[in-house]
């Protein structure tokens, strides 16, 4: 069953003798995060295409799901090197197992400088989503890496979503443009509306009369912490 706020029912916070309404923070996004509103937007169907990973020095990973989708294969994946797009996928690698993990700034473009800083020579695996918001890979590629690339999951629009109340006053964090495309279906962006998003190539994908707010990282905690820093000035 889907969460919904409203206006009315918004929590109040105290500013001298006055009660005021704490706007309600909605994250858009795959997976939830603690004190904020969760909007699932998007649904994530895993690919199992065969993969013989004996061929690979190692595999890119550009989000958690990709790890998510390694969970299907039946081999000991974290014996590989790893390159992840950010420390939050690199963290997660870690938990399942990986060892030897390298990760790049949380943009798609950073992911050649690490192949620099590895002095990789050998083929590698990128197990990516069916669709992609980043041409680093051809960038790689004109630099001579070797990149062979797998889709092992695609996202959709979860209509459920559509159902959900979205207060006129609330603080809206998209973490990919994919969010932002599912969101505005069936949702306007009000000039009401805070917004808040992951990192610049989100950003680039909001309607052009739509201004944001950056986080400091591309980190789902970095974008809440904004947003409740933007929430407590009113």
């Amino acid at each position: 069953m889907l969460c919904t706020t409203s206006v009315l029912n918004r929590p109040q916070r105290l500013s001298g003798n006055k009660a005021l309404p704490v706007r309600p923070i909605y994250l858009i996004s795959k997976t939830p995060y603690e004190g904020v509103i969760h909007i699932p937007i998007l649904t994530i169907s895993f690919l199992t295409p065969p993969i013989d990973f004996t061929h690979y020095e190692g595999i890119i990973l550009t989000s958690k799901q990709a790890i998510l989708a390694l969970e299907n294969y039946d081999l000991d994946w974290n014996r590989l090197k790893c390159i992840c797009v950010s420390e939050s996928t690199a963290v997660a690698a870690r938990e399942r197992g990986a060892v030897d993990v390298e990760c790049g700034d949380g943009y798609g473009i950073s992911i050649p400088s690490v192949l620099r800083r590895k002095k990789s020579l050998e083929k590698w695996l990128y197990l990516r989503p069916k669709i992609v918001a980043s041409d680093w890979i051809e960038v790689a590629r004109e630099e001579g890496y070797e990149i062979d690339e797998v889709i092992v999951y695609e996202t959709t629009c979860n209509e459920e979503t559509a159902k959900m109340t979205i207060s006129s006053e609330g603080i809206l964090i998209f973490t990919s443009p994919s969010t932002i495309r599912c969101f505005i279906q069936n949702h306007p962006i009000l000039s009401t509306h805070s917004v808040v998003v992951i990192g610049t190539t989100t950003q680039n994908a909001l309607p052009a009369d739509v201004v944001s707010h950056l986080s400091s990282s591309t980190s789902v905690e970095a974008a809440v912490d904004l947003a409740r820093q933007i929430a407590s000035e009113g």
